[in-house]
């Protein structure tokens, strides 16, 4: 998602310019699906995230470690950047697999909403009839497809940019971009619902449903509650600065724990693993953002969801 935490940008960049209209939630994204990438125990692989990064901050990094950005760093000394690097890339392989198993059901239509620098068109094997809908700012799609276009990346699938605020109209500008509502969806949220408030996130709930046919699936994740900077160890001013932009940009999203009984009250059948159970089943340490064994732990559950029939949604009983 590229809703922009700007604020404290500089503090973090050091004085390096970023690309107009680029938050550092996107670079922070692709530079942690970039260091994935570089494992040879890899969980999935991104190769034009690295063309992201260095191009954004104006460096080369072939054979070298990765610039710096922040607390971004592949040194491991950054308790903040463990935390947010183990998210992304646990959800990445969460998300990739629920999107492949939707297009083989035939499910091919696929909104990427607060797409940011994601390149699934391009790295996952998909169907040739897919088509993708990329959802963002217009300065973040701008960048992405400069980037694509310098290194010559093609996708085998339909990928359509649709540049649009997610505060603003943005079923308009879907609708406009040739999306197909009557033909089953798969939706996906990733790392979004943290930025809405409670009730913001349940009318964005209900407009992705009018927009479904029957046979749409949704996928997101969401925090047990709000974010506080008592909940990340802090190694150095640059970390300081980032943990506290996220922290006051979570706005709670969802109010209902778990994600189970919120996507209910909105027509949706459907849960998923903690962030922790996935970790460990990759084989992965869990980072202390995460930790489990502290008092009133922030946790965070990853969900994946199907639209209930319609007489089984609320308010549609006996219509």
């Amino acid at each position: 998602m590229s809703l922009t935490v700007e604020a404290a940008q500089d503090d973090v960049m050091n004085g390096l310019q970023l690309p107009e209209g680029v938050g550092l939630t996107a670079l922070f994204a692709a530079y942690a699906r970039a260091q994935e990438t570089r494992r040879t125990d890899r969980l999935f692989a991104d190769p034009l995230a690295e063309e992201f990064v260095v191009r954004a901050l104006g460096v080369n990094a072939e054979g070298r470690s990765l610039p710096r950005l922040g607390p971004a760093r592949e040194d491991d000394s950054s308790h903040l950047w463990n935390g947010l690097y183990s998210l992304f890339s646990a959800r990445t392989g969460f998300y990739d697999s629920y999107l492949l198993d939707r297009v083989t059901a035939d499910c091919r239509q696929i909104v990427l909403l607060g797409a940011g620098l994601d390149t699934r068109a391009f790295r996952l094997s998909l169907p040739v009839d897919t088509v993708v809908y990329e959802v963002d700012t217009p300065g973040v799609l701008t960048f992405k497809d400069k980037v694509l276009a310098d290194v010559g990346a093609e996708a085998a699938i339909r990928r359509v940019p649709v540049e649009t605020d997610l505060r603003d109209d943005w079923p308009r500008e879907l609708l406009a971009a040739g999306f197909a509502p009557k033909t089953p969806t798969t939706w996906l949220a990733e790392g979004l619902l943290m930025y809405f408030q409670p009730a913001e996130t349940d009318r964005f709930l209900d407009e992705i449903g009018k927009l479904s046919a029957p046979g749409s699936s949704l996928a997101g994740e969401y925090l047990t509650r709000r974010t506080r900077l008592t909940d990340i160890p802090i190694s150095d001013d640059s970390d300081r600065a980032v943990a506290t932009v996220f922290v006051s940009s979570d706005q709670g999203g969802p109010e209902l724990w778990p994600p189970s009984e919120w996507l209910r009250a909105h027509g949706w059948t459907g849960d998923g693993p903690d962030l922790v159970d996935e970790l460990n089943i990759a084989g992965r340490p869990v980072p202390e953002l995460f930790n489990p064994h502290k008092p009133d732990a922030l946790r965070l559950r990853l969900f994946s969801a199907a639209l209930n029939p319609r007489d089984d949604r609320p308010g549609t009983a006996n219509r």
